[in-house]
């Protein structure tokens, strides 16, 4: 081989080094660039999910309080029920029964997390554990759920229709609430509620034991949301650990 056929090979080994290597950069510069694509959608992704998450945790405080001031009101009622040869006092009583009638169900917030795996970018979340904590929330939900619409129906099924032969219901549940807009329709007058109606029901084995069924599914409501409110606070926690990373 000539010196000239010499050169000529190291032209082209050099001309195709430089054509590979130029191809591998672009490799690498789009790989690169797919990365911060996706490492900005996680940002968004976890910012939505930690605002979210916050509202709900916000939420499943202020249901543990309305749940534990129901639960020690049943509680007190029964203790009340237990004292042997003393009469309670016939107001605070009626007060104690006319707040177990409060129930109301409980909506937590989900859209962010609901898109995040119905689009399937759950892989995104680049943290395991928050990625295996993110995929398990909604089976910590569903069981919270069936406690906490079990005390609503239980309310609306069982306790109020209890009283509804003795006493009007309009005296003692509280009056609607008013429209989004401030309005309301013609107001319902509650009409008066006799509390000796109330001090003699309570001497029924049957009112012992609807009040302490309602205080059972409150325990069970209290007992599952402490669970989602410790598993929605860690999950934040690590939402914006993430996020300053």
């Amino acid at each position: 081989m000539n010196e000239s056929q010499d050169i000529s090979w190291r032209r082209i080994f050099a001309e195709g080094a430089a054509i590979v290597a130029g191809i591998l950069l672009a490799f690498a510069i789009d790989a690169w660039w797919d990365d911060q694509v996706e490492i900005k959608e996680e940002q968004r992704l976890l910012a939505a999910l930690a605002n979210e998450f916050e509202s709900n945790i916000n939420v499943l405080r202020e249901a543990r309080t309305e749940y534990e001031e129901r639960y020690l009101e049943a509680a007190l009622i029964l203790e009340y029920l237990e004292s042997k040869g003393v009469e309670p006092d016939p107001s605070r009583l009626t007060e104690l029964v006319r707040n177990l009638f409060r129930a109301r169900t409980i909506h937590l917030e989900s859209g962010a997390h609901d898109a995040l795996l119905a689009s399937g970018n759950l892989n995104l979340i680049r943290n395991d554990e928050l990625r295996i904590r993110l995929a398990a929330w909604p089976s910590y939900v569903g069981e919270w759920s069936e406690e906490e619409v079990a005390v609503f129906a239980y309310v609306r099924d069982v306790f109020r229709p209890f009283f509804s032969e003795s006493i009007r219901i309009r005296s003692i549940q509280p009056g609607f609430p008013p429209f989004v807009d401030g309005q309301s329709p013609r107001e319902i007058p509650t009409g008066s509620l006799q509390v000796s109606s109330i001090v003699e029901i309570s001497k029924s084995i049957a009112f012992d034991n609807l009040v302490h069924q309602r205080a059972q599914g409150l325990w069970h409501a209290m007992r599952d949301g402490e669970t989602l409110l410790a598993q929605a606070t860690e999950i934040e926690r690590l939402l914006r650990e993430s996020l300053e990373e």
